[in-house]
């Protein structure tokens, strides 16, 4: 079934288990690694896409695709996450805002490509009916999964005693 949409492939899964939400969570871990001492006080240090390595950034940008593959078929068949919306608010106390607008704005449009091939492809109701039906459990656990995902970036950010 994946394969047959464009851009849409068949690891969705493997790197949801991975996923984007992992990547930032990454980042602000990573941002406590690189908080630096000032004598008696701590500087105040958020991660951004800059202070990451060229594999990793590769890394967060497929699994921004990924992530926005999931996001588009669960939002044409009704089922709307604010995914953008409830990651920023886990992960912006560790990530800078410029990188988390970044990160957002090439989600949006990787989202936005992706409504448009499910539209396509699928744009008869009883084909959108059929597909939407037929991943109903894939859907349940992409939602699980991503939900997870999400409360793991809250709490480390939570956690951050540097951000």
């Amino acid at each position: 079934m994946w394969g047959r949409m464009p851009g849409v492939n068949s690891r969705v899964m493997r790197w949801l288990a991975a996923g984007w939400l992992a990547a930032m969570v990454g980042l602000a871990a990573i941002s406590l690694a690189r908080a630096t001492e000032t004598r008696t006080a701590y500087l105040q240090v958020k991660m951004g896409l800059e202070s990451i390595s060229k594999e990793q950034r590769a890394d967060l940008w497929r699994r921004v695709d990924e992530y926005a593959t999931v996001d588009a078929l669960l939002d044409f068949c009704g089922r709307k996450l604010n995914l953008q919306k409830r990651t920023w608010a886990a992960v912006s106390p560790c990530v800078e805002v410029t990188s988390l607008r970044k990160v957002a704005s090439v989600f949006r449009s990787k989202k936005a490509e992706y409504v448009k091939a499910w539209e396509t492809a699928f744009a008869e109701p009883e084909k959108k009916k059929t597909l939407c039906d037929s991943q109903k459990p894939k859907m349940a656990e992409y939602t699980r999964i991503l939900d997870a995902h999400i409360a793991e970036a809250r709490s480390m950010c939570d956690a951050c005693i540097f951000c």
